[in-house]
C-alpha cells in the first residue's frame, strides 16, 4: 500500500487574494482622492459575461452591482434590496430598488434576465458559463443548446427577480455578489455596439459604484458612477490601475508615493518584509498544475505515470528554489481555510496527512509508479518520455516552470519541455481548448465551499482543465442533493481524495502574499474570494499620506 503523507497546512478563514498585472506608466501622486495600484497580468476581457480571470473580476467589480454585493465573504443587498426563498431553498424572489444605470435610465429585471441568458447561451461562449448551471436549465441550454428563455430565471414585473435554482445552493446568494457575470446589462447596449461592446470605457454602461472613465491597453481609470445607488457612501473620487509585469518596478512607484497599493515579488520579501506598511497573508490562492489526460502525449492518460510526477517532487525544496520560501508548499486542492463542517475550516475537519502526497517526495516510490508505468505503455526507457509544460512567460512563473523541469527530471529521468505563453492566451484559448499537456496554474475560491475547486475536474467542465471520471462525477453529483451539511462536506472530502489518488493534479503551494499599503487607505478589503482586493468602499486620508521615499 503507498503511504501518502501530508503536512496538514491550516489556514485561518479570513485572508487576501492575488492578483495580477501592470506595465510602466505615469501615475500622478497630486490626485489626492484617488486610489492606485498595479497588477501583473492583463485581463482577458472588459466585459461581464466573459471574465474568466482574477484581474478581469478585479478590474469589474468596482462597475458592477449585482442583485447582491459580496465584500470579504460578507454578503449585502445590491440592486436587490431584499429577496425572499421558498421553503424547499429552490427560488428566490428578489425586489430591485431603484436603481439607475450610469446614464440614467432605470435598472429592470430584465436587465438581469438578459444578462444571464447570455451568459448561459453556448454561442457567447462565456469560459465561466459553468457558474450558471445551479440554475434550472441552465446545463442543459449552455451543453446540449436547449432555448435560452427556459433558463429559470424571470421577470415578473419592472421590480421582481425570480430565479429557480436546480438543487439548495446555500453559497447562491454569495457568489452572485461577487462574480461579475451574474450583473445585470443592458440589451439595447450590447446590441448597438455588437463585437466592440465593452471594449472601451465609452461602449457600456454601469450599474456599480464607479464607471471606466478610459481604458488603454496598459491602464485603466475609474470615476465614481453618481447615479449608483448608494452614491453617497463612496467616499473616494477615483481610481487608477496600471499593469506592470514586473513587481519590482511597483515598489520604486510605492515608495515615492506614487502608488496606495503594491505586492512585494517573492525575492524582495526578505529584504522588506520588516519594514513599516509592509504585511502579508495567505490569500486562499492554491497553486498546482493541471494535466491534460486527453492530450496526444498519452503518458499523461496513465495513472500511474501522474502519479510518479507527484511522488517525484520535494515540495519543501520546490518553494525554496521556485519561491524564496515566501509561499507555502501545499499538496492538497482545497484551501483548507474555506468552511468545513461541525463550526471549524475544511482543515480543521479532515485530517489531510492521511491523504495526500509527501511533503518532501517519495523519490523510490516515484520511480517506482514511472517503472509500472512504462511496463503499461511498453516503454523501454524514461529518456524516451517528453512532456510539454505550459507556464505564463513571466519570470516568477518561468522560474516555478524550471524547478519543476529540473526536480522531475533529475529523479525520474524524463524530458521536460518549457513553453512561455501569455497570460491571457493562457485562460482565454490555451487551457479552454485542450492545448496544453501539463499546465502551471491556480485557483482562488468564488464562494465559501470546497466544490468551487472540485468542480473544475467534472467531466462536463472544459473551462480549463479537461480531466474526465466518470466516478468522481458521481461524488460530486451526489453532494448535489445532499441536504445534510455534514455528510455533504463527506462526500467533497472523498472527492477531493478520489482526484489525488488518481494523480489528476500536481499541487504546488498555497500563496502568502507580501504587500505595501500606503497608511492614507482606510477600510481596504482584502479576502480570498474570488475579489482579493476590494476598494470600492475604501476611504483615503491624506494627512496620513507616504511623504516621499519612506516605507
Amino acid at each position: 500500500m503507498r503511504k501518502k503523507l501530508l503536512a496538514l497546512l491550516i489556514i485561518s478563514a479570513m485572508m487576501i487574494c492575488t492578483f495580477e498585472s501592470c506595465s510602466e506608466s505615469s501615475v500622478s501622486s497630486s490626485a489626492k482622492n484617488t486610489f492606485r495600484y498595479a497588477v501583473t497580468t492583463l485581463p482577458t476581457t472588459l466585459d461581464p459575461t466573459m471574465c474568466n480571470s482574477l484581474t478581469d473580476n478585479e478590474l469589474q467589480h468596482p462597475v458592477t452591482e449585482g442583485l447582491t454585493r459580496t465584500t470579504g465573504g460578507k454578503v449585502a443587498p445590491g440592486i436587490a434590496e431584499s429577496w425572499d426563498v421558498s421553503d424547499d431553498g429552490l427560488v428566490y424572489t428578489f425586489h430591485l430598488r431603484d436603481a439607475k444605470w450610469s446614464d440614467g435610465q432605470p435598472i429592470t429585471a430584465d436587465d438581469f434576465v438578459y444578462s444571464w441568458r447570455r451568459l448561459a447561451d453556448p454561442a457567447t461562449g462565456s469560459a465561466y458559463a459553468f457558474a450558471i448551471w445551479m440554475v434550472e436549465n441552465g446545463k442543459k441550454i449552455n451543453l446540449e443548446g436547449a432555448d435560452p428563455e427556459t433558463l429559470g430565471i424571470k421577470a415578473l414585473d419592472d421590480k421582481t427577480v425570480q430565479v429557480t435554482l436546480v438543487n439548495p445552493t446555500a453559497y447562491f446568494i454569495s457568489y452572485i455578489g461577487n462574480q461579475p457575470s451574474f450583473a445585470p446589462l443592458r440589451r439595447d447596449i450590447v446590441e448597438k455596439y455588437g463585437k466592440d461592446f465593452a471594449t472601451s470605457a465609452e461602449t457600456n454602461v454601469y450599474s456599480g459604484p464607479f464607471v471606466f472613465s478610459e481604458t488603454t491597453d496598459d491602464s485603466w481609470s475609474f470615476e465614481k458612477n453618481p447615479e449608483f445607488w448608494d452614491a453617497e457612501n463612496i467616499r473616494i473620487d477615483a481610481a487608477k490601475v496600471l499593469y506592470m509585469k514586473d513587481e519590482h518596478d511597483q515598489i520604486e512607484m510605492f515608495e515615492k508615493g506614487e502608488l496606495d497599493f503594491a505586492y512585494l515579488p517573492n525575492d524582495a520579501v526578505v529584504e522588506y518584509k520588516n519594514e513599516k506598511n509592509v504585511n502579508h497573508y495567505l490569500n486562499g490562492n492554491v497553486d498546482f498544475c493541471y494535466i491534460n489526460d486527453k492530450s496526444d502525449n498519452k503518458v499523461l492518460a496513465n495513472t500511474e505515470f501522474r502519479l510518479a510526477l507527484n511522488y517525484a517532487l520535494n515540495r519543501k525544496l520546490y518553494n525554496h528554489n521556485a519561491n524564496d520560501d515566501a509561499y507555502k508548499p501545499y499538496n492538497g486542492l482545497v484551501f483548507p481555510g474555506l468552511s468545513g463542517k461541525g463550526g471549524v475550516t475544511y482543515g480543521e475537519a479532515y485530517n489531510v496527512d492521511m491523504y495526500a502526497f509527501p511533503m518532501e517526495g517519495d523519490v523510490d516510490l516515484a520511480r517506482s509508479c514511472l517503472d509500472l508505468a512504462m511496463e503499461q505503455m511498453e516503454i523501454a526507457s524514461p529518456d524516451d518520455i517528453t512532456v510539454e509544460l505550459v507556464t505564463i512567460d513571466r519570470d516568477a512563473e518561468i522560474r516555478i516552470a524550471e524547478e519543476l523541469k529540473s526536480q522531475w527530471e533529475s529523479v525520474l529521468g524524463i524530458n521536460i519541455k518549457i513553453r512561455p505563453e501569455d497570460h491571457t492566451d493562457i485562460y482565454s484559448t490555451i487551457y479552454p481548448s485542450g492545448d496544453y499537456e501539463i499546465g502551471y496554474g491556480g485557483w482562488i475560491p468564488d464562494y465559501n465551499d470546497p466544490y468551487t475547486y472540485l468542480e473544475l475536474w467534472r467531466s462536463d467542465n472544459t473551462s480549463y482543465n479537461q480531466y474526465s471520471n466518470e466516478d468522481f462525477d458521481a461524488l460530486l453529483d451526489e453532494s448535489v442533493t445532499e441536504t445534510d451539511p455534514d455528510s455533504r462536506m463527506d462526500m467533497l472530502n472523498n472527492a477531493e481524495i478520489h482526484l489525488l489518488a488518481e494523480g489528476a493534479l500536481i499541487p504546488l503551494q498555497a500563496k502568502d502574499k507580501y504587500y505595501m499599503l500606503n497608511p492614507r487607505v482606510s477600510d481596504l478589503t482584502l479576502s480570498f474570494f474570488n475579489i482579493t482586493i476590494d476598494w470600492a468602499y475604501a476611504g483615503l486620508e491624506e494627512s496620513k499620506a507616504i511623504q516621499g521615499s519612506n516605507i
